[in-house]
Parts: structure tokens; C-alpha cells; sequence
């Protein structure tokens, strides 16, 4: 066979190159430690490095970010640490302040340093990490509370994205923090009148065997008589009347409840006689004790004063308000009218409604000589009035005259002066309270002194009641009585005219909204029993009043947003919900239809579907009554819904708004801002319309009722905080040395609601308990992110391994075959080089 050149040449080329490439490959195999170098190599190997290099890159991202999330942790729990060390110090100073012991200047020391620590935890609040504020909830970038503790963060979570679809929250906002609630806490409240041993305070009227010995504060335990909580005009136990109690509330189930019920007060034997403890019991059953099961604690705190616990953890809607009197009546105004004994157990500084046309003068129990006025008289600015407060700032709209009445104070010889006095009339608009005390004065003659308290009340004395049993100038003051004063509001024409307020103490319902300058502001809160969340807007009346509602009417007593006074209602009907408002040409009253603003559709609201958003809307048209054009209103008014109603409606409430802004505060309290004005001139109530009905009917059944500020029990405790304002008034506490409800008897001014040291230090054991919840949960945050990054960590190592067995090669395998490789190269080369030293003469 004949080989020629170009064949042998071409052959061995071939062979060379191949071996040549399998060496490269082998090599470079070696070099990179990889089976391939590019993707064409082997496609299915490519696509395996690929999706292992995205899970690698992922978890090396999710431990970047997780690394991140986890040092916030870290840096809020640094924060909170000092927060709970804060608080510690501040509970200590707390309980150094309820010692007695403190003089002013001491207690004022105490106060400063309680409101340094209280700036230092709003600089903690304030903390920022990286120019990000770790408490503002996503607004990181502004402090998200201001120099006094008010907050304009927000509620929302930050979330750390550690894996495809796995977000983790990291953050703690301060609305959780400083504004949140504890669901295994139990609202507790009290009342803040202190109750006293009558018996052992006045013994030498109420003791038939003790009747020398000295009088005692003592207050009043659960164990003490009836008789001993009311007290008594004289030493026997047997001829007393009932005493009759008129309650109203809300229980712990949301449903809000009015009852009356009556006690035995007289006894023949101690042993018989009705208990405080039986008091409490029935106070109990009210609000839905039975025999198998209590749903509320009722107890006596160490200062005479009712304290009712919820035992339902969670629970923040019981309320409580009670008064008792010797009559039975089924109006609350006529008793406040009559000369009944009304013994109160909670008071407010709340201005009240003028809904009296008259009161009537109350003998004092243990001295015949006073004759106490029950209503105080408090001025429209909410101050008690003084000697040179006019009649006129106290007195409602349309009181022209004050009418006195009543019969004369004794004879000089204690005998009862049975000559008639008739009626005197006073010009209320012009006399002053000290003209009214000269009036009766002069007018009822005798020798009678007529005192004003700091708190407002007027006391008649007449100083020519005797004792009984002996001519002395000493007490008791038992004697014949025959002095008696009644006052009445008189319009311009003679006819009575509901101008006098009731008292601040005996009122629930008919209270106005607290005046802050340019704000008023409702006491309470609006919470949805199921859930036991504020209301918001878009909340039904009906969530908050856990129950259906029926056909109902409110009354809204105010002075709009120029002091023009009117009274508007709601009216909640089967038709549909209707504000109507006085009529400016003296007509039949404007029906405001109140349409929902969210709804394009005009449509009338039922009872059940009325919500907070359209309550506001009502109250910020009644509160610009006097910039409304009329005609809007007639525009509005309609029997059945249409565009043209709507329209009208929403530009009234437009022009209301621009004037007006309500709206729910952070605690679920109705707040009503003036827009243009610092110091405003609105007043704003708002009660039901049989509020004062305790007749038979009414109290068969529970009717669902809207309380927006009422003289209602103090709060101890709730699930709910407020930090910073809360922490506000156990400072003022301590400033004002208040160390217990009704510290300070015969002042009226905020105080009054003022809850004390002692029960402030329960509550600050709630606000660091909630600091501490707090703690934890971002502990477990930051357990979390550590557990992640441990997690990821593991399975990078995982995805590294897989990845190296789908795309590495074998060092040694790949060597050997390198090596086999070498050699054959090696023996190509040589044959190569014979065959191309070989001639023709080889072949020959």
C-alpha cells in the first residue's frame, strides 16, 4: 500500500491536536478546580451552577440584611434597657413621695426630679441610630415625639426581607410602646369622694351611748352600718327611712345599664343591720354577679372609696356613677329640685348643664342651723363663683330674675318664726352672688350669717337655733328649725325658666367637654367591647354600645363656634339619622339628613349602620350653626335621599370643617379643635334624652346609650396606656401633694380627677410590666434574626457543598487522566518524528 504525504501529514495532525485539547482541557480542569469553563461545555451542568449561585447570592443577601435587622435589634434593645432602668428610678422616687412625711420644698424636689426623668425616657424615645429614629414606626426620618410626649409616628412594622417571600418585622414602634395595650390586665376604677364613720364623726348626735365623746375621722369599712356610711339626725337607729340608690354604668360586657334599688338604713339590733358590705353586693348583682359567678370585684379601698375591678383580662369599658337620697323619685331633676338629702360618691370638675328652674335649701343632719344650697354655683368659665361673680355668668340663657322664697329663720328665744316671707325678686342680670347673699340676708331677717365655699356652695346659718336638752352655746345644734330657702329662675315675662346648674357632684351625663384653649375634649373613651379597640371613624355606635340600637334621641347643648348658644338633637329613627337644628326664622326646626361622605349613592342611615364619622359630621355642622346660610339648610332637608340633599349636606359640612375639625384623639375620646380661634368660644354636650328617667319602665330593661363625657369613676388601671400622659399626672400628683382621691375636699378644679400617689404607683407598676412585654418581644426579634442568620449560614454551606459536587471536578481522577493523556501525547509526538524522519530508500 502507498501512503503519500499529505495523507500521513494530515493524520498525524489530527491526532496531535485532539491529544492536545484533552491535555488543555485536563489542565485547565485542574487549574480552576470546575468541569466546565463555559456554558456550551455542558448545558446541564451550567444551569445547576446557575440556580446555585442564585441560592448562594440570596442567602448571602438575606444574612447582609439579617446581619442589619438584628444590630437594630440590638441597638432598640439598648434603648429599652434604659428605658426599664428609667422607670425604676422613677418608681422609686414615686414611692419616696407617698410618704407623709414631706414638707413642700422636699415634695417639689421629688416632682423635679420625676419630671427630669420623664424628659430623659422622651429623649429615649427620641434615640436614632444612623440619622433613623427607632420608635417612629416607618417614619424614620423625624423624631416621632415632641418636648411634652405627644406622638407623629405611626404603627407600622419595618420588615427585614431574609428569604424569597419571608418577611420579618425588626422594629418596635412607639405607638406599640407608649400607646398600646395589655390584654392580661383588668381596667380597675374608684370613686374619689372619701366616706366616713358618720357615727364616729358625729357622735354626739348619731350615739345614744357615746354621745360625750370626741369626733373621728375614721373612714368607713366594709363592716360599718348603712347608717354609718349615710348618717343620721338623731341617736335612734329604728325610725330611719330607706335610702334609695340610683346607679348608672356600663357593665363589663359593653351594655350600659341604669338601676335603682333600696336599703334598709334603720335597725333595732346591730346584728341585723344592713352592712356596707351589703351595699357593695348589690352593687355587684347590678353589674351581673350572680351566686356561681362574679364578673366584677366590688370593695372598699382604704380611704371609704368604692373600687371596682373587672375580672375579665382585657376588658376596658366599665363605668361607674352612683348617688343616693331618702326619696324615692323617678326623675333624677326633680330630685335635685326638691329638698332632698343627696349623698354623692363621685365628683367632677365638669361645668354642668343649667337644667334646674329651681332648687331648694337642705337641713344639715348634725346641725339644725345650716341650710346648704345642693347645687353649686359655678360660672360659665368653669370657676366656682366668689362674692363678685355675676349672677348673669352663672345662670342660662334667658334667666332674667332670680326668685327667693322661702320661711323665716327662729326667734331670738330659738322659737320657729312662723311669719310669712314672700317672694323677693333679684335682677340677674346685674346682682353679683354677694347681692344674692345680702338679699337673703336682709330679705329673711333673723340672725342668720349666708357663707360662699371656695367650691361654690351656699350655706344658710341661723345662729338662733338652740339645743335641745339645754340653753348652751354648744353643739349639738338639735333644736327647732324653721328656716327654709327656695330659688328659682324666672324668664323676662315671669314664667320659671331652666337656668340653675346642677351639681357637679350629683350630675353624670350633662357634663360639657373639657376646655383646652383652642380645643374641647370628651372624657370618654369609645371602645369596641369585642375587640376592646378605640373607636375609629369608620366604627358603628352600635360596635361600641355592644348591642343592637333602637329608635333614640340625643340632645346636643352648646355654644357654637361664635357663642351662639342653641340646643340641636339626634335623632336616631327607623328612617334614617337626622340632626335638627333651631330654625333662624323662628319656624319648624331644620331634619338634617347625616349621609355617609363615603357613600356616592344617597342613602338614609339606620340606626345600626350609623357610625363615629357621621357623629363628627353632626357635631361640626351644629358647631358653625351661626355662619350657616340658611338656605342651605332648607337645601338640605328632604323626606327621601336624592343628589340634590346630598349636596347640600356636603357642602355644609364643608364649610363646618373649614371652621371646625372633630375627631378621635389616640385614647378614643371625641376632640373638637377650633381652627381659627386660641382661646375658643364653643361649649359642647352631649346626653341622652331620657338620661334622667329612673321611672318603673325605664328600668326594665337595658337600653344601649353614647356617653362622650360623663362624672364617671376614676380610672386606676386599664389595658390601654397612654406613657407620657399618664406619667403627667403622677408627676402633678406628687407637685400637688395629692396622695389619694379627695385629698383636697372643698377645691374644685382638675385635681378633683387627680387619681393620687398611692394609686399612681399601681400604675406605674403597669407602665414598666408594659415596658418589660415589650423588652421580650424585641428579644424574641432579635433570637430571631440570630436564629436566621445561624439558618443561613448552614444552608450557604449546604448550596456551597451541592454546588461544588455538580460543578468541581476531581483533582485526582482529572490528574490520571492528565497524566495518561501526557503520555500518549508523548508517544504520538515520537511516532510523529520517526515517520518524519523517514526517505523513499526506506522503503525500497
Amino acid at each position: 500500500m502507498r501512503i503519500s504525504d499529505g495523507g500521513k501529514y494530515n493524520q498525524i495532525h489530527y491526532y496531535q491536536n485532539a491529544l492536545q485539547n484533552k491535555l488543555n482541557t485536563a489542565n485547565n480542569k485542574i487549574a480552576s478546580g470546575l468541569k466546565i469553563q463555559y456554558g456550551y461545555q455542558d448545558s446541564n451542568i451550567d444551569n445547576q451552577n446557575l440556580k446555585y449561585g442564585f441560592e448562594e447570592n440570596t442567602l448571602d443577601q438575606g444574612l447582609d440584611v439579617a446581619q442589619s435587622a438584628h444590630t437594630a435589634t440590638l441597638n432598640t434593645d439598648k434603648a429599652l434597657g434604659e428605658l426599664s432602668s428609667t422607670m425604676e428610678q422613677f418608681k422609686t422616687k414615686l414611692i419616696q413621695a407617698a410618704s407623709d412625711v414631706h414638707s413642700t420644698t422636699s415634695r417639689q424636689a421629688i416632682a423635679l426630679d420625676l419630671a427630669h426623668l420623664k424628659d430623659h425616657m422622651i429623649n429615649i424615645a427620641n434615640t436614632s441610630i444612623g440619622g433613623e429614629y427607632l420608635f417612629g414606626g416607618s417614619k424614620v426620618d423625624r423624631p416621632p415625639f415632641d418636648r411634652v410626649g405627644n406622638y407623629y409616628g405611626n404603627n407600622e412594622d419595618l420588615n427585614a426581607l431574609v428569604g424569597s417571600n419571608n418577611l420579618v418585622p425588626y422594629n418596635v414602634t412607639g405607638h406599640n410602646l407608649f400607646l398600646g395595650k395589655d390584654l392580661d390586665k383588668q381596667k380597675s376604677i374608684t370613686t374619689n369622694i372619701k366616706m366616713l364613720n358618720q357615727s364616729k364623726l358625729h357622735p354626739d348626735v348619731m350615739d345614744a351611748l357615746n354621745n360625750t365623746a370626741n369626733p373621728q375621722e375614721v373612714f368607713i369599712t366594709p363592716e360599718d352600718t348603712l347608717r354609718d356610711l349615710i348618717g343620721d339626725d338623731d341617736n335612734n337607729p329604728q325610725n330611719d327611712a330607706k335610702e334609695y340608690f340610683y346607679l348608672q354604668g356600663i357593665r363589663p360586657d359593653g351594655s350600659a345599664f341604669k338601676a335603682k334599688f333600696a336599703l334598709d338604713k334603720a335597725y333595732s339590733k346591730l346584728e341585723s343591720a344592713t352592712k356596707v358590705s351589703d351595699l357593695l353586693r348589690q352593687i355587684g348583682r347590678e353589674y351581673g354577679n350572680t351566686s356561681t359567678n362574679k364578673v366584677v370585684d366590688v370593695t372598699l379601698n382604704a380611704w371609704g372609696e368604692i373600687e371596682i375591678r373587672d375580672l375579665s383580662a382585657g376588658n376596658a369599658v366599665l363605668d361607674f356613677h352612683m348617688i343616693s337620697s331618702d326619696k324615692d323619685m323617678d326623675n333624677l331633676d326633680a330630685l335635685r329640685s326638691s329638698n332632698a338629702r343627696v349623698t354623692t360618691y363621685v365628683k367632677s370638675p365638669f361645668l354642668t348643664a343649667r337644667s334646674l328652674s329651681q332648687v331648694q335649701g337642705v337641713n344639715n343632719l348634725y346641725d339644725k342651723r345650716v341650710l346648704d344650697v345642693p347645687s353649686a354655683f359655678i360660672a360659665q368659665d368653669n370657676t366656682p363663683a366668689t362674692r363678685n361673680t355675676k349672677l348673669s355668668a352663672i345662670l342660662g340663657e334667658g334667666a332674667t330674675y332670680l326668685q327667693i322664697e322661702g320661711t323665716a329663720p327662729n326667734n331670738s328665744n330659738g322659737s320657729i318664726n312662723n311669719a310669712p316671707i314672700p317672694p323677693f325678686h333679684l335682677d340677674a342680670k346685674n346682682a353679683t352672688m354677694q347681692d344674692l347673699m345680702d338679699a337673703i340676708k336682709a330679705h329673711f331677717g333673723g340672725n342668720l350669717d349666708v357663707e360662699l365655699s371656695s367650691d361654690g356652695h351656699l350655706r344658710l346659718i341661723d345662729r338662733n337655733v338652740k339645743n335641745k336638752d339645754h340653753d348652751s352655746p354648744n353643739p349639738p345644734f338639735d333644736g327647732p328649725h324653721g328656716l327654709s330657702l327656695t330659688l328659682k329662675t324666672l324668664d323676662s315675662k315671669g314664667a320659671e325658666i331652666q337656668a340653675l346648674p346642677t351639681d357637679y357632684a350629683s350630675e353624670y351625663q350633662k357634663t360639657y367637654f373639657a376646655n383646652h384653649g383652642s380645643l374641647l375634649v370628651g372624657n370618654v373613651s369609645q371602645v369596641v367591647p369585642k375587640s376592646m379597640d378605640y373607636a375609629s371613624g369608620a366604627t358603628t355606635l352600635a360596635a361600641v354600645m355592644g348591642a343592637n340600637i333602637g329608635e333614640q334621641t340625643y340632645v346636643l347643648k352648646l355654644k357654637d363656634h361664635n357663642g351662639v348658644p342653641l340646643e340641636a338633637k339626634l335623632h336616631l329613627s327607623n328612617k334614617g339619622a337626622f340632626l335638627q337644628l333651631p330654625n333662624k326664622e323662628g319656624g319648624m326646626p331644620y331634619e338634617i339628613p347625616l349621609y355617609n361622605r363615603n357613600q356616592e349613592t344617597p342613602t338614609l342611615t339606620k340606626p345600626n349602620d350609623f357610625t363615629y364619622r357621621q357623629l363628627m359630621d353632626a357635631i361640626s355642622i351644629a358647631m358653625n350653626y351661626s355662619n350657616q346660610d340658611k338656605k342651605e339648610y332648607a337645601q338640605a332637608q328632604t323626606g327621601v335621599p336624592s343628589k340634590e340633599s346630598q349636596a347640600a349636606f356636603l357642602s355644609i359640612l364643608k364649610q363646618s370643617n373649614d371652621r371646625v375639625s372633630v375627631s378621635l384623639n389616640e385614647n378614643g375620646q371625641i376632640a373638637i379643635q377650633d381652627n381659627t380661634r386660641s382661646n375658643t368660644l364653643m361649649q359642647f354636650m352631649l346626653y341622652d334624652e331620657k338620661a334622667n328617667d329612673f321611672s318603673e319602665p325605664s328600668l326594665k330593661r337595658d337600653v344601649p346609650s353614647l356617653r362622650l363625657n360623663a362624672n364617671n369613676a376614676l380610672t386606676i388601671d386599664q389595658p390601654h396606656i397612654n406613657f407620657f400622659k399618664q406619667l403627667d399626672g403622677v408627676i402633678e400628683s406628687v407637685q400637688k401633694g395629692i396622695y389619694r382621691p379627695d385629698a383636697l375636699p372643698g377645691a374644685y378644679s382638675p385635681e378633683l380627677r387627680n387619681l393620687g400617689i398611692q394609686n399612681n404607683i399601681a400604675l406605674v407598676d403597669h407602665l414598666s410590666d408594659h415596658v418589660e412585654k415589650v423588652i421580650a418581644a424585641n428579644g424574641a426579634h432579635s433570637r430571631s434574626f440570630a436564629n436566621i442568620m445561624r439558618r443561613n449560614e448552614v444552608l450557604k454551606s449546604q448550596v456551597q457543598a451541592i454546588r461544588g459536587d455538580t460543578t468541581g471536578t476531581d483533582v485526582a481522577e482529572t490528574y490520571n487522566k492528565f497524566a495518561q493523556l501526557r503520555n500518549n501525547y508523548d508517544a504520538a509526538l515520537a511516532s510523529s518524528s520517526k515517520i518524519n524522519q523517514m526517505s523513499l530508500t526506506h522503503y525500497l
